[in-house]
């Protein structure tokens, strides 16, 4: 009995010492024949349906998202899902993907990739508190040892050695879906993990090469249900503070008044998440899977896609430029930089650098201050001392004390103030005869 009480008594102390190992000391189940979505029992007794259950068990899905047998062409992905928001299951989306077979193995990804850096985050959950997630840079073959044990789940940059093994897909590779890749992610995990509830502000083409993948899809409109946190004022972008493990349905009763659709995911499927949507996503098994944003627009084109009729002249393929075929072959604002989510260098150059503003602008009217602060914070990790947002938001307005640029302000800039933010972007300061402004 004092043994049980002990054994009991030190098991709540290792739950509540903060930085405590996440490690569960056994392989991590990896079956994938979970019901999705869940059968729900009324919970009687005056307790709300699914208090304390994982997200998804307080109100039935109202069905599956549209679905589509093969991978549509960049000018098809435009008209019929990302024009009207519709979020679409591809399935059968890889074909002929060498990664499919050579990636099944750890021991080949290891020999292959076990000494890059990637960003890997680390779940803790303390007794009673809400999950803390620690993105982490480690060695990949750390990683492969360790995940199958660990609370551990990769997301991180995809370096160029493994993008010149991953397809870039048809419709990305020509018009302007091409022209606005924003970042590509590799996710990786093993056994049961969830994703916390969040949207992006850009479109996301999420692909599966092993284990399965359930989806939580949920209308923008919805997102005050969840005590959702944007990423910046008017984003598109953010999360829900809510566990999405143990929602307590006392704190957010209005899940049971919101409507939601579901996918499911095997090897060789993709879905394509409009910018904004909310989403909810938990991986089984051994779960390996990349992912493509590319930025909303004002236009769309697909001039440059090469068109193949079918036999009553209609469009049944489209196709890019044949030398891109992997994701090395494209260009991204933020790439991989030893394990770390870095600005593209080329990004930063002068000669690009109009056209980087205004694809952050995506399809807004106006750049705040508070949008071009959350680029340059993020843009500026690397520095431990760099010149305030404000400051350098300023040297691009023509307005002491204006606070956004309009696309034509954008458009309009002068030389000398696209250099001036180059070099603040590249060396973390202005040129030496820019001075910085004085608050009073």
């Amino acid at each position: 009995m004092a043994l049980h009480v002990g054994t009991v008594t030190l098991a709540i102390v290792v739950a509540l010492v903060p930085g405590c190992s996440s490690k569960v000391g056994f392989p991590k189940d990896q079956k994938m024949d979970v019901l999705f979505p869940p059968y729900i029992v009324p919970a009687g007794h005056g307790i709300p349906d699914g208090h304390l259950r994982p997200l998804g068990w307080q109100k039935r899905s109202s069905g599956r998202i549209r679905e589509t047998p093969e991978m549509p062409s960049a000018h098809a992905l435009y008209v019929k899902y990302i024009k009207n928001s519709k979020p679409v299951l591809i399935h059968d989306a890889l074909q002929d993907v060498q990664a499919m077979e050579d990636w099944e193995s750890d021991v080949y990804l290891k020999q292959q990739f076990g000494s890059l850096n990637v960003t890997v985050t680390i779940k803790r959950q303390a007794l009673m508190q809400e999950p803390l997630h620690e993105s982490h840079v480690m060695k990949f073959k750390k990683f492969l040892i360790d995940y199958r044990f660990e609370e551990w789940y990769l997301v991180t940059p995809i370096p160029k050695k493994m993008m010149t093994e991953l397809p870039l897909p048809s419709c990305l590779r020509c018009g302007t879906f091409y022209d606005r890749l924003y970042e590509a992610r590799l996710w990786m995990s093993s056994g049961g993990t969830a994703s916390r509830l969040h949207s992006h502000e850009d479109h996301d083409l999420h692909c599966v090469l092993f284990g399965r993948k359930d989806f939580i899809i949920i209308d923008e409109k919805y997102r005050n249900n969840f005590n959702f946190v944007e990423n910046y004022k008017n984003s598109g972008s953010g999360h829900s503070t809510m566990d999405v493990e143990r929602v307590n349905m006392y704190k957010f009763p209005e899940v049971a008044n919101t409507p939601w659709h579901h996918a499911t995911l095997t090897s060789g499927d993709c879905i394509l998440i409009p910018a904004g949507y909310i989403h909810q996503v938990r991986s089984y098994g051994r779960s390996l899977s990349f992912s493509i944003l590319f930025s909303p627009s004002l236009e769309f084109d697909s001039s440059d896609c090469k068109k193949i009729l079918s036999s009553n002249n209609e469009v049944k393929e489209e196709e890019g430029l044949t030398e891109r075929t992997t994701l090395a072959d494209a260009q991204y604002m933020w790439i991989d930089g030893d394990g770390h989510r870095v600005l593209s260098f080329d990004r930063m150059e002068p000669v690009l650098l109009r056209s980087t503003l205004l694809h952050l602008m995506r399809t807004k009217e106006n750049f705040y201050l508070e949008q071009f602060e959350h680029f340059y914070n993020d843009a500026m990790k690397r520095f431990t001392t760099k010149p305030a947002a404000a400051d350098v938001f300023q040297m691009l307005t023509s307005d002491v004390g204006r606070d956004y640029l309009t696309r034509d302000d954008i458009t309009n800039l002068s030389d000398e103030a696209i250099t001036s933010l180059s070099r603040v972007l590249k060396y973390g300061q202005f040129p030496v005869k820019i001075k910085k402004r004085v608050e009073l």
